[in-house]
């Protein structure tokens, strides 16, 4: 693997849950408050290393992010699993494609990319004159994949039942950054390769106990016990006033936000 990358960085692009914040037709102060920080789109961050730019999931908000925070090029995309809100803006990768001489590489495990031919039948690996598509080259992820510098490897972790789902190691210059946007618990040997990592990035839905994600409360819990020199929490839905609920997480501990952006590895 190559050296860590000077200046590589990850951003945060959506933060919230499928639902997003604000939710529709919700009154609640956090939705109506209009507070920037309580903007969360669907979960998604962006990786930037050696003048090149990764993307782990593209939901429905994924025009608007790629306007929102710059993004100007695409050359990676890794997809954790199927949900809506992970996999529905994938066909706005197209104009980056366009741009491409290759087809885009889109990584995901054997059973998600099974899901997505479905949900996206026309896309090529070959530019088609006069028609609209991405030319995208499904890829399967099933070991670590190298781009720029950083290696991103499988974090294989439950979250729906029946549905494969990961979160992300990235790997880089020897330092860690585990992202784990979609969860309902963490199994040992996940919890053995993250432990200890410069930044954990856990999902924390709510307070309320849900059958796919973790609650803010386990969150803190877990990375209470797996000691990274930062965590960041996201996948957040409404329930979590930024103003709030900062300034009172664990010291080491913060709620992420939308067009955040942290040292790749770093703290």
């Amino acid at each position: 693997m190559h050296p860590s990358t000077p200046n590589a960085e990850l951003r945060f692009l959506g933060t919230g849950w499928s639902h997003g914040v604000p939710m529709l037709a919700c009154d609640c102060p956090v939705c109506t408050g209009g507070h920037p920080r309580n903007r969360r789109r669907r979960p998604s961050v962006q990786v930037l290393s050696g003048g090149l730019t990764t993307v782990i999931d593209t939901g429905p908000d994924f025009k608007d992010q790629a306007l929102t925070f710059g993004i100007t090029r695409l050359d990676a995309v890794f997809i954790t699993h199927e949900h809506a809100d992970h996999v529905m803006g994938l066909d706005d990768v197209r104009r980056f494609t366009w741009k491409r001489a290759e087809p885009l590489p889109i990584y995901a495990d054997a059973a998600t990319l099974e899901r997505l031919r479905i949900v996206y039948p026309y896309v090529t690996e070959v530019r088609v004159p006069g028609k609209a598509v991405p030319k995208i080259r499904f890829t399967l992820w099933d070991g670590p994949i190298e781009v720029a510098g950083v290696r991103y490897s499988r974090l294989d972790v439950p979250h729906a039942e029946n549905m494969s789902c990961c979160g992300v190691l990235l790997e880089s210059g020897g330092m860690k950054t585990a992202y784990l946007p979609d969860c309902n618990d963490l199994p040992g040997a996940v919890m053995d390769r993250i432990r200890g990592a410069e930044v954990i990035i856990l999902n924390a839905l709510r307070h309320n106990p849900h059958p796919a994600h973790l609650t803010l409360e386990r969150s803190l819990e877990l990375l209470t016990d797996l000691k990274p020199k930062r965590g960041y929490l996201t996948h957040m839905g409404c329930d979590f006033d930024y103003p709030a609920l900062n300034p009172q997480l664990p010291p080491g501990i913060e709620m992420a936000y939308d067009g955040l952006a942290i040292p790749l590895g770093g703290v």
